[in-house]
């Protein structure tokens, strides 16, 4: 199937504290978790405040959960405990993107999978690959997962706009891992097959079979067979000629290779392992072979060809028929897939297979048939043309030579099929000319010159056209019934000369014979000889002897020859007379052939072939009992019977004649007379009398044994066994009986071609015949004159057009099958279940939106009362400060704190607002170290808040490579030294923010606690000053034109990747103590450009001015920004081309670039906050 890099889903069930720990790990390495709701414990607790905002995750809350859902270990959870599990859960909660929910019939039932791929999916949202790899990843996932129905609701939507090309690498491997609803669905998608399919595409496909395809062992032993060929070491690797040398098997010998071997040696191709499909989110083989064979022009004639074949030799049902759908030949196609599969059914071991190949066979059949049904319809002529057209794309044979290879008698006996049969039976004259009314005129041609006879061709019907002789004598119907006469005449004069006329010297007659004989040699010699598609004589001669008539007619002319040999020796004559008898009974089992036009006679012939099988399988049973009674009856009855001939009359030929009632009268003593036979066996004539008494010469053989296996022996082979050939031979006849019609059409077929190709004249005047052809081919080198209406090939443009209207009745056909199986109860209860179960999600998500408006309302009202409130509030105070304030106090009108409500969408799930504390700050790992924070939860983050517990670790850094960073000593007199909320010498110690507390000679961040004192990684308490220049510019076409997305335009970026960092950031950072710009953005810019770059942030817009939530943020130490926007509008701006030309000669360990504004980017978390407000202040895409 598709492989790709292996994703990491975390799958929660019940879970306890360790669980707990694994999840927000899991959270934190961007890991997506799934958590099952109802599962318990760790998993409930979180699924319960999952759609929470995160401040109403408060300590409380998860105290109650806990004693819910840990009743029984509840006592066990400490104060600090429930502090940290807090942390964790708002962390966890915090990162939605990762963090999915399963509950029971949201997904349906038992749909766990579909939780974890929309939790892969929803990670990849929110994750950016520099481009299309993100959706790319989504849809290898589809793939990986089989979910057709969520890759096309949720991938090919209107947010990415897909090429066909980035489709190919995932095609082939919905191809190979046999998905035909990701095949379909590509194809609606744009993926042209001509484009798809290449020679390094073809051959990668088929390098990836299943071993336990059967064409992949044919393949593998021609391989096998070409490296003994060779004598080398290394099995080669598939090519397109060993595939093809396959198929030929498959499709017949009438068929030429479909890919034809190459002359000249082997063309390099891509080394791609046979295996396995590498195919992972950073690169693919896949990937990697469609882009590096993308200048390789398309080898196949016919791609979709190419994958049919491909899908149907792996006998993939659902595959195949899609291709199908896809081709242009589709009657040759369907034709020829019939053939493949019933080919292969006859080798497949497994039943199973093979019972399913053959229903395939059948419906490709069916689809043939439904196809033609539907051209014959509309057209005659045309659909006609379809049975004979030559198909290049299928090894130049026809529709009709692929029905006959494959038998397929359902489509030859088509209506279609047999009326174009009958035309050519009947050449030009018309088909319902009356056999009385051919033979008159066969007797007596001038009556061809009246109105008896009449032709299809209208420049034929006037009399006295010569024409008319000549379209007559060359009708194979005349042609056919000429030769019967002849054939009757040979075999009556043949029979005269055995019979009356066989002297010493050969009669006139017997002259005639032989010259008669002649003919018929040459005859079958032209048949043998005849290749007018160029195949060669070996396949010639093999397809001449896959003929039974062919072979028959062989053997008569054997036999004769042999007999007329003998009979030309004197010595020999009689044997030779006897030979020649047996040659004239074969010459009349050739009469046989003759029958074969008749509807009534011709499947008599095939029952006749069926029974000879039967009869020769009951043989072997027959012979078992024939020779165990004769081998028995013959060593009771005589003693040492030396005669062998004597021995097979005693043994075979007595115990065989006994089945038909012929009992020997020696087998008992009543009947023996002595006289009948030779007691010591010397008279030839008389069989060996058997065990006699000496005196009075009478038999002493137990008669009671040789009665009683005689009676056995009756009880066996006349009635059982012989019935039993009965029985078998009647179910023969039903079964012929049932199929008479499509039989005699199918073996009509083969007469037909026969005569149609056959010379006009009889023999033994079709010498003539035969000397015309060989002075034309043979002297004079011109080409047969014959022309073959049974293959035709046409010229391009008429094949073009009869393959468009043949392509255009085919999609006719599909719709009206599809209406038909619409119109099936089974399919009508599915679309029935299926649209209610749309109707049920429907009311869902109608009743969750209602509820979403309802509590939107509530929320605004909520709102309103507050606004009132605040109002009452103020006129009450405005009141009491001018002194009309009453004694009593002030009653408490409305709290902001208490009307603080969430704000949710209408799934009713809360928006998450900018959150009011720092969160990077609070992570519990800190950055560059070992050293854990003490976990703070949202609640706790104010210093003015109560925390007893708070207890943190201490942390500061020493770096080395700064001049200036602050001590952390434990005495306080070295941070007395410090002055705060001023310039301490080239310090800036002054916050954005104004004054801000210090305790105990520290600092405190202004922003609240963050579970860690100390400087951390910074170099300085309270706040270190940093500037972030944010450099956009827009997005453009190769015109010029800016690109939008949703209406608004897209922005670029500058960012930069530092060297050991593993994300891409804004080009800035820290300020060293007097310096004006970044230490990080001068190691980007040359430095006669900084002070241009100076100037462009003085003429940038200031977008952010205070504090940033830095993960290196600590309780005393925290990083404050400026950050500046410096926008290039215009793409022709001298110092955006300036600042190009520098940054192309900047250090070369950093990484630069112009990155596309969203975000998906993968940059630092806080950074994307200020390119937030810069795309809402240029009002661009974000």
């Amino acid at each position: 199937g598709v492989a790709i890099k292996i994703p990491i889903v975390c799958v929660v069930l019940e879970g306890g504290p360790g669980t707990l720990d694994t999840i927000y790990n899991a959270i934190t390495n961007g890991t997506p978790c799934v958590i099952v709701e109802g599962s318990g414990r760790v998993a409930d607790v979180i699924a319960q405040v999952a759609n929470l905002p995160v401040p109403e995750i408060t300590i409380a809350l998860i105290q109650k959960k806990l004693s819910i859902f840990f009743h029984d270990t509840y006592e066990l959870f400490t104060e600090g405990k429930l502090v940290e599990w807090t942390k964790k859960i708002q962390d966890i909660v915090r990162s939605r993107q990762l963090l999915t929910i399963f509950r029971e019939g949201k997904y349906g039932q038992q749909d766990v999978d579909v939780a974890i791929l929309q939790a892969l999916f929803k990670a990849s949202r929110n994750q950016d690959h520099f481009g299309h790899e993100n959706w790319d990843h989504q849809l290898k996932l589809a793939v990986a997962w089989n979910r057709v129905d969520i890759a096309r609701g949720e991938i090919f939507t209107d947010d990415h706009e897909w090429k066909p090309t980035d489709l190919h690498p995932v095609m082939a491997a919905a191809l190979i891992s046999n998905k035909p609803e990701f095949v379909k669905l590509f194809l609606e998608q744009g993926v042209r097959l001509k484009e798809f399919v290449t020679w390094d595409t073809l051959v990668y496909l088929y390098d990836n079979m299943a071993p336990s395809c059967l064409f992949h062992s044919k393949l593998q032993k021609v391989l096998l067979e070409e490296r003994e060929h060779t004598a080398g070491s290394k099995m080669p690797r598939v090519q397109l000629h060993h595939v093809s040398q396959v198929l030929r098997e498959l499709l017949g010998c009438s068929t030429q290779p479909l890919y034809p071997k190459p002359k000249h040696t082997e063309r390099p191709r891509l080394s791609i392992p046979v295996p396995h499909i590498k195919l992972n989110v950073q690169g693919s083989s896949l990937r990697s072979l469609y882009k590096r064979s993308s200048s390789r022009a398309t080898f196949t004639m016919d791609p979709v060809r190419d994958l049919l074949i491909w899908a149907v030799v792996q006998n993939r049902k659902e595959l195949a028929e899609i291709i199908w759908a896809q081709s242009q030949d589709c009657m040759a196609a369907a034709l020829a897939c019939s053939k493949i599969l019933k080919e292969l059914a006859k080798e497949e071991e497994d039943t199973d297979t093979t019972d399913d190949m053959l229903a395939l066979a059948e419906q490709y059949e069916h689809k043939a048939i439904g196809v033609f049904t539907d051209c014959y319809r509309k057209d005659e002529e045309r659909a006609q043309k379809l049975l004979t057209r030559v198909s290049e794309a299928w090894g130049k044979t026809t529709c009709l030579q692929l029905a006959l290879e494959a038998k397929n008698m359902n489509f030859v006996s088509h209506g279609g099929v047999q009326a174009f049969l009958t035309k050519v039976w009947w050449g030009k004259m018309c088909v319902d000319n009356g056999l009385w009314r051919v033979i008159m005129c066969m007797l007596f041609f001038p009556l061809l010159y009246t109105s008896l006879i009449t032709f299809r061709e209208k420049r034929l019907q006037p009399a006295g056209c010569l024409t008319r002789l000549r379209a007559f004598f060359t009708a194979p119907v005349v042609i056919f019934h000429m030769n019967i006469l002849s054939y009757f005449t040979f075999l009556l004069l043949f029979a005269y000369v055995l019979m009356v006329d066989f002297q010493p010297l050969p009669s006139w007659r017997e002259y005639l014979i032989y010259f008669w004989l002649f003919s018929l040699v040459c005859e079958e010699t032209r048949q043998l000889l005849y290749d007018p598609d160029g195949f060669g004589i070996v396949k010639m001669a093999s397809l001449y002897f896959k003929d039974f008539w062919n072979k028959l007619d062989i053997c008569a002319i054997l036999v004769f020859i042999t007999g007329l040999t003998c009979r030309l020796i004197p010595s020999t004559l009689y044997p030779g007379r006897i030979i020649l008898s047996l040659a004239f009974i074969i010459f009349c089992l050739r009469l046989m052939h003759i029958f074969t036009v008749s509807k009534t006679l011709g499947p008599k012939i095939i029952i006749v072939k069926r029974m000879m099988k039967d009869v020769f399988f009951f043989l072997f049973l027959l012979a078992v009992w024939v020779v165990s009674f004769g081998v028995a009856k013959q060593a009771i009855l005589i003693h040492n019977e030396e005669r062998v001939e004597w021995l097979f009359r005693g043994v075979v030929y007595h115990s065989y004649l006994t089945i038909f009632g012929q009992i020997p009268s020696y087998i008992d003593g009543v009947n023996f007379n002595i006289d009948q036979c030779s007691p010591n066996g010397t008279d030839p004539y008389k069989p060996k009398c058997p065990e006699t008494n000496e005196d009075n010469k009478k038999p002493i053989f137990p008669e009671w044994l040789t009665v009683i296996l005689l009676c056995l022996y009756l009880l066996f082979t006349n009635i059982l066994l012989l019935n039993l050939l009965i029985a078998m031979f009647n179910y023969t006849f039903q079964q012929v009986q049932e199929h008479t019609d499509q039989i005699w059409k199918f073996q009509r077929h083969d007469l037909i071609e026969e005569y149609h190709g056959r010379p006009p004249a009889p023999p033994p005047f079709i010498l003539l015949n035969h000397l015309q052809i060989l002075v034309q081919r043979g002297l004079l080198r011109r080409p047969a004159v014959h022309h073959k209406l049974l293959k035709e090939k046409l010229e391009k443009n008429e094949e073009a057009a009869l393959l468009s209207w043949e392509m255009y009745l085919k999609e006719n056909y599909l719709q009206h099958q599809q209406c038909q199986e619409k119109q099936n109860t089974e399919q009508k209860i599915r679309d029935i279940a299926q649209r209610v179960d749309v109707l049920a999600e429907l009311l869902d998500l109608d009743r969750v939106k209602r509820t979403g408006l309802v509590e939107q309302r509530l929320v605004s009202l909520e709102e309103q009362v507050h606004q009132s409130a605040q109002a009452l509030r103020w006129i009450m105070q405005a009141l009491q400060g001018h002194g009309f304030g009453s004694g009593e106090d002030m009653p408490l009108v409305g709290s902001s704190k208490a009307l603080e409500t969430k704000e949710v969408d209408l799934e009713g799930k809360p928006k998450e607002s900018h959150p009011p504390y720092h969160v990077l700050a609070r992570n519990l790992l800190y950055p560059g170290s070992h050293t854990l924070r003490f976990p703070v939860p949202d609640e706790k983050v104010p210093w003015e808040v109560d925390f007893p517990l708070y207890n943190p670790p201490a942390y500061s850094a020493d770096h080395k490579d700064m001049a200036v960073q602050d001590p952390f000593s434990p005495s306080l007199e070295s941070l007395l030294k410090i002055n705060y909320n001023t310039m301490d010498g080239l310090i800036d110690r002054q916050s954005f923010h104004g004054l801000y507390a210090v305790q105990d000679g520290l600092p405190l961040n202004p922003m609240g606690r963050t579970g860690l004192r100390g400087r951390g990684r910074l170099h300085c308490f309270g706040p270190n000053h940093a500037l972030h220049p944010i450099v956009t510019r827009w997005r453009r076409n190769l015109d010029g034109s800016i690109i939008r997305k949703s209406l608004k335009k897209m922005l670029e970026v500058l960012v930069a990747q530092y060297p050991l960092s593993d994300v891409w950031s804004l080009p800035g950072g820290s300020l060293e103590p007097g310096e004006m710009l970044p230490l990080k953005l001068k190691w980007i810019l040359r430095r006669e450009f900084w002070p241009q770059f100076q100037n462009l942030l003085k003429q940038g817009t200031e977008v952010h001015k205070g504090y940033l939530d830095d993960p290196r943020n600590t309780d005393n130490a925290w990083v404050e920004t400026v950050a500046v926007s410096v926008h290039f509008d215009n793409q022709n701006h001298v110092e955006m081309k300036r600042l190009n030309s520098f940054l192309q000669g900047c250090d070369p360990e950093l990484c630069i670039r112009w990155q596309v504004l969203d975000k998906r980017i993968p940059l630092h978390a806080n950074h994307k906050e200020l390119l937030h407000k810069v795309s809402a202040l240029l009002g661009a895409y974000y």
